[in-house]
């Protein structure tokens, strides 16, 4: 029997505010029960000495949102979808304000598609999907990177801070696996004879299209500009990370947030919470504490990045207000 869509609707909601309180409430708990904590204690993280770093904060994050589109216009460009860039980084903007206000944080992606669609024509959605699921992959493969290689220059001696390496591995392995699954042409095709086989032909022919899509990203030159992109947008959104730290008072070595933001940006980005909280702020609270770093401390990092990510994507809010039809490249069109 076949559940009603709006039950089955709820019921996802619910599952993920359980895994957004849950954690929650356990990240609240390891903050009040530390000694001699007292509600005044938070109020003595922010001084006049952390609006400057509070400001390079969000200057570093508005950056990496303009590399992170650049990259996003050159994988759609790929899939014959051409906008100029102004037009692009409002759509870009107007997603990561759903990201912000919707539940779960795959809202913006599914915005930014219908955008896309809307300029292009029905015929653009499964290019608008590729180029964006394509793009949000790579940069969790990026970050990855970082903190595998950050494990192996700094923390292999570490018997305390090695365990946390395997994650890192397993990832990136699981992510090169699946790269070459969408690229290659020969996985590609054992891919495509195991879908055809699927009950469902009009699922299956979509699959088929979408992994002949993933192909045209068989790029040396892309490959090439998108690891530079990629890598030049994680970890500018890292060093924000970083003075986020400094804004709090914490005296931390940048090695460690190259570390460990990366393992929070894979949990944050799992949709299975509301909007990332619950258990982004456990993970980080559990992680920092091994380098000396106080719960509330650690859990307030995570949330003045959220807050800086939040301010920037109030321009998202006034593109959305203000609308207006994406214009085409005319230098592809």
């Amino acid at each position: 029997m076949a559940m009603n869509p709006k039950t089955k609707s709820r019921l996802i909601f619910c599952l993920k505010l359980v895994v957004t309180l849950v954690p929650a409430y356990f990240v609240y708990r390891n903050i009040v029960s530390a000694p001699d904590w007292e509600v005044g204690d938070l109020q003595e993280l922010f001084s006049t000495k952390s609006i400057l770093p509070f400001i390079l904060a969000l200057v570093f994050l508005a950056i990496s949102n303009f590399t992170a589109c650049l990259q996003w216009k050159l994988l759609l460009e790929k899939q014959n979808v051409h906008l100029k860039y102004g037009h692009l980084l409002k759509i870009f903007y107007v997603g990561l304000f759903f990201n912000n206000f919707m539940p779960g944080n795959v809202g913006g992606d599914v915005k930014k598609i219908y955008d896309i669609r809307m300029q292009g024509g029905q015929d653009s959605v499964g290019a608008g999907l590729t180029a964006t699921f394509f793009d949000r992959l790579f940069g969790l493969f990026m970050v990855t990177v970082f903190a595998l290689g950050m494990g192996l220059l700094f923390f292999r001696y570490d018997d305390a801070q090695r365990a946390f390496m395997w994650p890192s591995v397993w990832i990136f392995l699981g992510f090169c696996v699946l790269f070459a699954g969408l690229c290659s042409r020969r996985l590609g095709n054992l891919f495509c004879k195991i879908l055809s086989k699927i009950p469902s032909e009009k699922f299956g022919v979509r699959m088929v299209r979408m992994f002949e899509r993933f192909r045209e990203f068989r790029s040396a030159k892309l490959w090439m500009q998108i690891i530079v992109l990629s890598a030049l947008t994680q970890s500018i959104r890292i060093v924000a990370h970083y003075y986020c730290g400094i804004a709090v008072g914490v005296d931390l070595s940048i090695s460690w947030y190259f570390y460990y933001i990366p393992l929070v940006a894979i949990v944050s980005a799992l949709p299975i919470s509301i909007g990332g909280f619950g258990p982004r702020e456990f993970l980080a609270q559990s992680l920092f504490a091994k380098a000396g770093v106080p719960g509330l401390e650690s859990v307030v990092i995570q949330l003045l990045a959220y807050f800086v990510s939040l301010v920037l994507s109030l321009f998202g809010a006034f593109a959305f207000l203000l609308g207006g039809k994406p214009k085409q490249d005319s230098s592809e069109a």
